[in-house]
């Protein structure tokens, strides 16, 4: 499952050094919600890489991402 476009609005926001708070306020949600999609994106990112690192293991083939990013 892919990052939803909030949780990538969010994580881009706290990229730029924007607090928590700072997030809420900018998208106009609460403060505990920013914090719920920056713990989901984190842990989709997580088993995502974890997923990642499994296939390397079984040299398996991956694909490349339709962003044209490989690891």
């Amino acid at each position: 499952m892919g990052l939803t476009e909030k949780e990538i609005k969010v994580l881009q926001l706290r990229s730029e050094g924007l607090t928590q708070v700072e997030v809420a306020k900018r998208l106009k949600i609460s403060q505990a919600a920013v914090s719920e999609f920056e713990k989901n994106a984190y842990r989709k990112l997580q088993d995502a890489q974890e997923t990642l690192d499994f296939a390397k293991e079984m040299k398996l083939k991956v694909p490349s991402s339709p962003y044209g990013v490989r690891k």
